[in-house]
């Protein structure tokens, strides 16, 4: 398989299958896909278990601002074909997950490279701070693509260094253990133009961020 996010302003991501592999994509993420490609539906969450864990796991989609339904493109053909898609915002994010802890904001996954399981997370933290309660836990051993507005910024956090983060920017929290994401409300913020409350995130892990605010991208859209 191979994944190549292309453009400028506005990024799309062209994934090449080879004979008998798969991929996973948001519905209605696919900009243009060969037509030998075959697409089947699936539940998000739930998959080959009893009919109250499936209830369960579409509920916890649909809060975590999921679909309920997720896309599976297979290539069963002999030779390489090819597939286009695009996030709802201007850029797509590669995060590479082995079974770390992982949530990114709510209705941000848009696809990986296999199928993961994208659950939701409580989080007082996160609604105090202005980011709402809700957000996006996914698990699983894949890449996987997160909307994003232009090129991310990534920030490494070494153990017990900490960054204060403006909460409209953003985009997903990897290995980063949720006691260590605190809101701080200060009469300072304000005077400093940043709002009431700025996120203070410890490390290790990984702080992945928007450039531009994603609070105004959807309040102008």
């Amino acid at each position: 398989m191979n994944c190549k996010i292309v453009g400028y302003e506005y990024k799309t991501l062209e994934v090449i299958l080879s004979p008998g592999e798969s991929f996973y994509t948001e519905r209605g993420s696919l900009v243009y896909v060969d037509s030998k490609l075959t697409r089947e539906v699936e539940m998000t969450n739930g998959s080959g278990r009893g009919f109250g864990d499936m209830l369960l796991g579409a509920v916890k989609s649909a809060l975590s601002g999921e679909n309920i339904l997720i896309v599976k493109v297979s290539n069963q053909t002999n030779h390489d074909l090819k597939m286009v898609l695009s996030g709802r915002l201007s850029s797509l994010v590669p995060v590479k997950l082995q079974g770390e802890s992982f949530v990114c904001r709510r209705g941000h996954y848009v696809a990986s490279t296999s199928k993961v399981q994208v659950g939701l997370r409580l989080s007082a933290h996160g609604f105090l701070g202005g980011m709402g309660a809700l957000f996006q836990k996914v698990e699983g051993n894949a890449t996987v693509f997160l909307d994003s507005i232009g090129s991310p910024i990534e920030k490494r956090l070494e153990s017990n260094e900490t960054i204060e983060v403006d909460e409209n920017h953003i985009v997903a929290l990897q290995g980063i253990d949720p006691m260590h994401v605190q809101a701080g409300w200060t009469i300072g913020n304000i005077l400093h133009g940043e709002g009431l409350s700025m996120m203070k995130i410890t490390g290790p892990g990984n702080v992945i961020l928007s450039p531009l605010s994603l609070f105004v991208s959807k309040a102008g859209s």
